[in-house]
């Protein structure tokens, strides 16, 4: 399984995605965010345990020889982004939050306003 990869570097957000996504382990996340693998598992279960995002979802479980490991998506990345106090959490929460801003600058430009006849109204 081609995984993608994301790396935060000096205030910058390096991403390349396969197939649309990428894919990291809870000691991947860990080592991007600059925080101890329990505090990404103590987060995800959370997510979960308050049904923010569904299992099924945004894990992969990805087998191997001689075992295997749960892959998380770049939804459940940025979900962690948002819980996790850290200089490496803040460069991505910027990061993504710029790259919605501009998405939504672009498609603000194909919004269509449709107003209803009065006569159709309540």
């Amino acid at each position: 399984m081609e995984r993608g990869q994301i790396r935060i570097t000096d205030k910058t957000v390096h991403l390349s995605l396969s197939q649309g996504n990428v894919w990291l382990s809870q000691h991947q996340l860990a080592d991007l965010f600059g925080v101890f693998v329990s505090k990404i598992g103590c987060n995800i279960r959370s997510i979960f345990k308050k049904k923010l995002l569904r299992e099924q979802d945004v894990t992969h479980l990805h087998h191997f020889d001689g075992g295997s490991i749960t892959l998380y998506n770049l939804e459940m990345i940025t979900f962690l982004a948002f819980r996790i106090q850290s200089p490496q959490a803040d460069i991505f929460r910027k990061w993504t939050t710029r790259k919605q801003t501009l998405a939504d600058r672009v498609s603000e430009q194909d919004i269509v306003i449709y107003y209803p006849s009065r006569k159709n109204l309540c």
